[in-house]
């Protein structure tokens, strides 16, 4: 059995790898079609590297994660030596889910089945009436790793264990989040979201501004939708800042106004804004960073988590409180969905084909050109 056809032919995709003032939208069967985010979630989630989350979830023994990609579920957890280990989330004996919840603190990882335990570093250390058993090695019987690795602060996972170098992957992106010290900083709230829309249509709203004036006119107040440039380098991402205005110091419901010492000494004017394919979205504030991660649920639906992340001398003060950050995105998070929506209900109308880029719209076109060479490449 050869390897699976890509799921979109040269011609098809080529319009959309014209240069910006020439090309069109990704074909439409990328946002609607069952084959093509089954395709999707083999090669492109289960197939590289994909953001779990911030590595300050499994920051300690037994702090656990999981997330779910392409139909599988994955467990991370801190081991004994408080590093990031990945397994898949399925125990040896019977296949029972181990850890249901999304994140927390485990005292040991047990199967809620038959009770086979193991160690945070995936051994088994007990399986019930398996000591007569013939040919059995509980060696050989530990949970299946998954490759992970931490990189600035962000943990991923490699379900397929074949994806290039992690650093290779980010590329020079980790120079901006270095420069916010991300690795160092805690979470002050998370909002999860289930949105009625394709991924990508998500990734590509996200990457323009051109609808913020009449979608997010408080966003727009604090940022000029035309203002910033957009930020190149190697790597798998694609992004670029916003200019904040006269007075207006971050972006929060209380007008812009500083409530909270900065995190980088420098671009304290701006809020830079990065896609890391596939499935990241990070912004960095001046006093915060905000990371998005995206997980299909088939064409038409993806998880989103949003995290905030603060500085821990401001976590740690008596009078702390993200409600001024986390109020501002939850309303444009909510404002994007609804359009993010609105675009899933036409995508799939006869009356649609795909549109043009407009020549402000740069930075999506760069994440849907990688989309396309994802397509395009080799399985």
């Amino acid at each position: 059995m050869g390897a699976p056809e890509p799921p979109f032919s040269e011609a098809e995709l080529a319009p959309t790898l014209r240069p910006l003032l020439e090309a069109s939208l990704l074909p439409t069967r990328a946002y609607v079609d069952d084959d093509v985010a089954a395709w999707e979630a083999e090669h492109l989630f289960l197939g590289g590297w994909t953001c779990a989350g911030h590595a300050g979830a499994v920051a300690g023994r037994g702090r656990f994660l999981t997330v779910e990609a392409g139909g599988e579920s994955v467990l991370l957890v801190g081991d004994d030596e408080d590093r990031p280990r990945g397994f898949f989330n399925v125990c040896r004996h019977r296949g029972a889910r181990l850890v249901s919840e999304r994140e927390g603190s485990l005292r040991r990882l047990q199967c809620p089945y038959h009770a086979w335990s193991y160690g945070f570093d995936g051994t088994l250390r007990n399986a019930p009436q398996t000591a007569a058993l013939e040919s059995f090695d509980p060696a050989c019987n530990g949970l299946r790793s998954v490759r992970t690795e931490v990189l600035e602060g962000l943990l991923f996972v490699d379900v397929s264990g074949a994806a290039p170098p992690l650093a290779e992957h980010v590329g020079a992106l980790a120079g901006h989040l270095g420069r916010y010290r991300l690795a160092g900083l805690r979470r002050g709230a998370r909002i999860d979201y289930d949105v009625a829309a394709n991924w990508k249509a998500i990734v590509e709203n996200y990457s323009e501004c051109l609808h913020c004036p009449g979608v997010h006119p408080e966003l727009n107040r604090l940022s000029h939708y035309l203002s910033g440039r957009d930020y190149e380098g190697p790597g798998a991402w694609c992004g670029g800042s916003m200019t904040l205005t006269a007075g207006a110091a971050t972006m929060a419901t209380n007008g812009g106004t500083a409530v909270r010492p900065p995190i980088a000494g420098d671009d304290l004017d701006k809020v830079i804004y990065f896609a890391l394919f596939p499935n990241a979205l990070v912004s960095l504030h001046p006093d915060y960073v905000m990371l998005h991660t995206l997980w299909p649920r088939g064409p038409g639906r993806t998880a989103v988590a949003c995290e905030w992340f603060f500085e821990p001398a401001t976590i740690e003060r008596a009078d702390f409180d993200p409600g001024d950050a986390v109020g501002f995105w939850d309303q444009v998070n909510r404002q994007d969905w609804h359009v993010c929506e609105l675009t899933q209900q036409g995508l799939g109308s006869r009356g649609y084909t795909p549109g043009r880029y407009t020549a402000v719209e740069g930075t999506v076109h760069a994440f849907d050109r990688m989309v396309a060479e994802a397509y395009a490449r080799p399985a």
